[in-house]
This record gives structure tokens, sequence and C-alpha cells, in this order.
């Protein structure tokens, strides 16, 4: 009996020692997919979106709208009673600038925004966001847009562009937080490209 428990307890380490090293040889895959430096294209598109979290986003957003390097400008995720809400809804701004107040999180981020790219025919897109975002950003959306090109413009907050960003422990709190979201989008994701394959393999 105690041979018995001895060995089911050492199987439960294994797997969860196995489980343990996975997720971190995931998470040095994801940093390594995390953008260190800005982007420096300043290549036109006809859309540019930017997923709201942070002024500096907004604020890199607004900047190439005005340098007109994209026709369109998608502001997605904007609370409702902000000030930027109000401000643009008091002042008569330009009609290619749409804000969307529907999205609640970066799965909604993405699907607002594709329903914003289909109906103003967008063929290319920037997508701006932080750094650390991107992954699961451009994991969200590129599956609903399919036949868009979407162009990454990551903003690099001052954390990252240390040489060894993961000693600081707000900065590595923050990636290891984004890291499993990305990994829960992921496994979602998946789950769903499985779905449409077999529901697209019973109609064949």
């Amino acid at each position: 009996m105690l041979k018995a428990t001895l060995l089911y307890s050492l199987r439960f380490i294994i797997i969860l020692s196995m489980g343990g090293l996975l997720w971190f040889i995931g998470l040095v895959l994801f940093t390594k997919m995390i953008p260190s430096l800005p982007h420096e294209s300043l290549k036109s598109t006809d859309g540019i979106v930017i997923f709201t979290g942070g002024g500096t986003r907004l604020k890199e957003a607004l900047i190439l709208f005005e340098q007109k390097k994209g026709t369109y400008l998608l502001i997605s995720g904007v609370n409702p009673e902000s000030e930027l809400s109000i401000q643009m809804n008091r002042e008569s701004y330009n009609e290619n600038v749409t804000l969307d107040c529907k999205a609640l999180d970066t799965r909604g981020n993405a699907e607002e925004t594709a329903k914003w790219v289909r109906h103003h025919h967008i063929k290319s897109l920037r997508l701006i966001t932080s750094n650390y975002h991107m992954p699961r950003s451009l994991l969200e959306l590129r599956p609903l847009l399919p036949e868009v090109i979407i162009l990454p413009h990551p903003v690099v907050g001052e954390s990252f562009l240390k040489a060894k960003w993961w000693l600081e422990a707000k900065t590595l709190r923050l990636v290891l937080q984004e890291y499993n979201k990305f990994l829960f989008a992921l496994i979602r994701r998946t789950f769903l490209d499985i779905q449409s394959y077999f529901k697209t393999a019973e109609k064949v």
C-alpha cells in the first residue's frame, strides 16, 4: 500500500515538474516575441487601430494619423465615460476617426476591429498597442482578418528599453500576467480551429 502511494506521488511530482518545465520554456519563447524596440517602419496603411490601455499608445496613433499614415483611425476599447469619449463627442472631429466603446477586452478589440475593417473595406492595417500586449493582440486579430495585411506597431515602455528588464519586479509581473493570458487565448484559439476543421470536414 505504501509502495503504491509513493509510486503515485512520484508520478504526480514528475508530471507537475514536466508541466512547470513546459510552462517555463513557453515563457522564454514568449519573451522572445515581445519587441524590445519601437517600430521604425512608417509605411502608410489604409487604417490605423489602437487597442487602448495607455496614453502613450493614443499619442502615437494620433501622431501617425495626423501624418496621414492611415486613411481611417479606430480607437478601440474606449470607456464611454472617459474624458476622451466626452471630448470627441463634443467636438466636430474627422469623420474617418471612430471610437469603439463596446470592446471590454483584447478579444473584443479584435472583433470590433474586424467589423470596422470590413465596413471600410480596409486591406492594410497598422496595429498599435504595448509591446508586451502585441503577441496576444495579433493572436486574436489575425484569424479574423486573414486577407488583411497587419503591420504591428508596438509602443515600448521605458522599462523594456533596459538591457535586463526582467530584473524589475513590476515589469516581470506584467509579463507573467500577459503570458498566462496569452496561453489561455492560444488554447481557446486552438480549440476553435479544431472545431472549425471538423465542421468543414463534415460538410465535405
